[in-house]
């Protein structure tokens, strides 16, 4: 039996395990889906005239301060391409006389008006920041898309990264965010690495700990629960978490996201654009060889925004309105590539947001008798990025290492 069993192998959860593994530590990873990287799903497209394209279906963009990724890029022999555009830029589109520019100044002020907002909401920052109209309504689409929820019910702290409309870079892995993923894997190692296993339930019996999955039972000292939030929030855990820790995660909000992609017939400039009224972007990016990929990539956030894009329908009707949004490009006409996360079962919701409830962030990382949580949601100021999974992970591991308990 190992000393530690990891479940999830997203990036958190790969992350903790090649860490107990280079400490010396037994582990085994455990996971639901058949592939490894969690929200980190890479996947290549054909385009018209028959070359392949990748496309990132989940976490994609590889930004300033992703120390932990770039290291592990660097360590395995990957590396970054550059996207030839920026996420922070977006040229606003579907209001009228309003351009990018403007756009960047309002994400100033409202982001200095932010920081001394307390506890009251997006919506509330930017109208007691004098923004009205057009432009007021361009900062409230630019930060829901992002965070994945709407602007009444963000906190003003989302507006330092959300608000920023710099040109700064943007990456992505080449070849595929997955890649490190798959890079972790198989440092890790195929013995330790359990795919199609669906955990059922967890049952802590003394100061030894069971996990039940689909095809069989581990038994460990210590478990690793790197899985979404919603996850953790409906796996059977026996006895029950305590009241302290099921406190800490309750104001946790995840935000709602779709992405789309769809194959161009043409070759394009990198771009990218973003429709005020109906809450979505779409970028055009440069891929490893430096030239612009043949696909569309779009992505969309807030509950509202999904609904009136008709997402649980499928692609046809965002379809129709990225075609057009962006008539200056070539759509191909293969069928698109929708993903959603809030109905999958191992996601169920994007990524963590800041609501308007206070999270104690201890008690949120806090172990609880032999089991330690990591994942996204449980990074802090980095919760709902890649990098957050990163470290969360490794994170957790630290902690087994050095005799954490609570």
């Amino acid at each position: 039996m190992p000393d530690v069993i990891v479940v999830g192998a997203g990036f958190a959860g790969l992350a903790a395990a090649v860490d107990l593994a280079d400490a010396g530590v037994d582990v085994v990873v455990v996971e639901a889906r058949d592939r490894v990287g969690g929200r980190v799903w890479s996947q290549s497209i054909a385009a018209p005239d028959g070359t392949e394209c990748v496309i990132e279906r989940g976490g994609e963009f590889v930004l300033a301060g992703y120390d932990r990724l770039t290291a592990l890029v660097a360590a395995h022999g990957l590396s970054l391409a550059d996207t030839g555009m920026s996420y922070y830029v977006r040229e606003p589109r579907g209001v009228p006389d309003l351009d990018a520019r403007a756009l960047v100044r309002a994400g100033a002020e409202v982001a200095r008006a932010g920081r001394g907002a307390g506890r009251s909401s997006v919506a509330d920052v930017v109208s007691s920041a004098g923004i009205q109209g057009p432009l007021a309504e361009a900062v409230l689409a630019r930060v829901e898309i992002s965070c994945g929820l709407e602007a009444d019910r963000l906190a003003p702290a989302v507006l330092e990264h959300a608000a920023s409309f710099e040109p700064l870079p943007s990456h992505r892995i080449a070849g595929g965010n997955q890649g490190l993923a798959s890079a972790l894997a198989q440092a890790l190692g195929a013995e330790r690495l359990m795919l199609r296993a669906p955990v059922t339930a967890i049952v802590r019996h003394g100061r030894r700990i069971t996990v039940l999955a689909r095809g069989g039972s581990l038994e460990a000292d210590r478990v690793v629960l790197a899985v979404p939030l919603p996850v953790l929030r409906t796996l059977p855990i026996d006895p029950p978490l305590p009241a302290w820790k099921l406190d800490a995660l309750a104001p946790i909000e995840i935000g709602e996201a779709a992405k789309l992609h769809l194959a161009l017939a043409a070759p394009a400039a990198p771009s990218a654009v973003m429709s005020v009224p109906d809450r979505f972007w779409c970028w055009t990016a440069t891929t490893v060889n430096g030239r612009v990929g043949p696909v569309l990539n779009c992505f969309a956030g807030s509950p509202s925004a999904l609904r009136r894009l008709g997402v649980d329908e499928g692609a046809e009707t965002w379809s129709g309105l990225v075609r057009g949004l962006r008539d200056d490009l070539s759509v191909a006409s293969s069928p698109a590539v929708l993903t959603t996360w809030q109905d999958d079962p191992w996601a169920g919701g994007a990524y963590r947001v800041d609501g308007l409830k206070p999270v104690d962030e201890a008690a949120v990382e806090a172990p609880v008798d032999g089991l330690h949580f990591a994942g996204e949601h449980t990074a802090r100021a980095l919760s709902g990025l890649m990098e957050g999974a990163l470290r969360s992970g490794s994170r957790a591991a630290a902690e087994i290492t050095a005799g954490a308990s609570r």
